[in-house]
């Protein structure tokens, strides 16, 4: 095994590592503050959160993947890279907030003055992701001990908050400040090792055209991030819109039990899809599509099994965890887990587009999602409510994650990948199991 993949392999583990951290303390969290707030206070919280989150495109750009191609390709530019990324991240964060700030002072989507404080609050907080972006130095370097080390720190130490919060029967306004205190002391964080390993970001490294040019690159990938958050997050601000602040607390608890398997089907293409691309760069093209087709269907056999265990155990689970209030969450998380059949092949096409320069298709997937999402919602939740949003979302995630795949030809090969996954409970037999033979003796 070479130094590289070693290395390679290291920096894997930290990832993996800290996100099956990271998602154990904010489930761990999420669950107390629902117990603790109630449908409607855990709802308000919730809203806020995803009103932040449709303008956190803003302040990413379209630019973690290209970033990290530029520091790999020109490491001698790294100054210039780094702050003139950050230098437009933070133009587009605080045209974010400032449509953020303009929502809570004349309280359009926002019907409480702890709402708007609240709002305005997390807005302000979304100003330091945008340097974030000096995570994607450390990804070029191959060095992810460095930022895990710091983000589960912040991460930990905010979820002790928070649970302190919680036993103190704290405000929905200060748990909302401990939130945007989390995301500012994050974007700190990434400042201060920054600076420790590579160096002080100066203004005089900013090159407009420089940066300009970046900007036109990720054109495409800024409108993917927007619409790809919009079918994320619309239901939640849909639902309180056309229902009420309860509704998106039953809705919010459901989709975060379901959301918190997600994980797995990037620990899963993360671990197996380097092997695909060395096969697909010897030239091994069979053997690259059998490959595929056994991830993909890996991929669908985990999220089928999850979805069956969650829907059988979801009513005493969220009584249990949650308490009988949040009882109508039980059949919401229901419908809402068999979203993740495409999600978990979603994280192998997403892959697949890249290494077959596709990226194209995941603006036109994303986009698709968004548009049928905020079309099934407006239909479904007057008819149905917070059940309404999760039949809408898994209905989107069809669409976004497999249909979308049938447009073009230069996509149909992985979405037939993804048919033959999707038939795998009648045709198992016949693919993987071998072709017993009656022979006389």
């Amino acid at each position: 095994m070479t130094p590289f993949i070693k290395k390679a392999l290291a920096n894997t583990s930290w990832l993996v590592s800290e996100k099956v951290i990271s998602m154990s303390a904010n489930l761990l969290v999420s669950l107390a503050l629902a117990r603790s707030l109630g449908p409607e206070g855990f709802g308000s919280l919730s809203y806020l959160i995803a009103l932040v989150a449709l303008v956190a495109p803003l302040a990413a750009l379209g630019l973690n993947a290209i970033i990290t191609r530029e520091l790999v390709n020109d490491p001698d530019n790294r100054d210039k890279i780094i702050a003139s990324a950050t230098f437009f991240r933070l133009i587009g964060a605080l045209t974010g907030t400032l449509v953020c700030v303009l929502l809570a002072v004349n309280g359009w989507g926002v019907s409480s003055d702890v709402a708007s404080h609240g709002l305005i609050l997390l807005a302000i907080a979304n100003i330091f992701y945008a340097f974030n972006v000096l995570e994607f130095w450390f990804q070029a370097q191959v060095a992810a001990r460095q930022v895990v080390r710091m983000r589960l720190s912040v991460i930990l130490i905010f979820a002790s908050l928070k649970l302190v919060a919680v036993a103190m029967s704290a405000s929905l306004l200060t748990i909302v400040a401990i939130f945007a205190a989390e995301t500012l002391v994050l974007g700190i964080g990434f400042v201060v090792i920054y600076s420790f390993y590579a160096s002080p970001i100066r203004v005089s490294s900013v090159d407009f055209s420089y940066g300009l040019g970046l900007l036109k690159q990720s054109y495409w990938l800024i409108l993917s991030g927007i619409a790809a958050v919009i079918y994320l997050k619309v239901d939640q601000v849909m639902l309180e819109n056309m229902v009420g602040t309860e509704a998106v607390g039953i809705y919010a608890v459901a989709a975060r039990l379901s959301e918190v398997w997600y994980f797995f089907a990037d620990a899963v293409v993360i671990t197996l899809f380097p092997a695909l691309l060395a096969l697909k760069k010897k030239q091994l093209f069979d053997a690259y599509q059998v490959k595929l087709q056994q991830i993909s269907d890996l991929l669908f056999v985990c999220a089928f099994i999850i979805a069956i265990a969650v829907s059988l155990v979801a009513k005493p689970a969220i009584v249990i965890l949650f308490g009988q209030e949040y009882l109508q969450s039980a059949f919401i998380l229901q419908l809402h887990i068999w979203a993740g059949l495409f999600i978990f092949m979603r994280a192998l096409v997403s892959k697949w587009l890249l290494s077959e320069h596709l990226l194209a298709f995941s603006l036109l997937s994303h986009g698709l999602g968004a548009v049928i999402n905020v079309i099934a919602n407006l239909m479904l939740i007057p008819l149905y409510g917070a059940k309404g949003a999760a039949i809408a979302t898994v209905f989107s995630y069809f669409i976004a994650s497999y249909i979308a795949f049938w447009i073009s030809p230069k996509t149909r090969d992985i979405a037939r990948i993804m048919s033959r996954s999707l038939l795998l409970p009648f045709t198992l037999g016949h693919r993987y199991w071998p072709k017993q033979t009656n022979e006389i003796s």
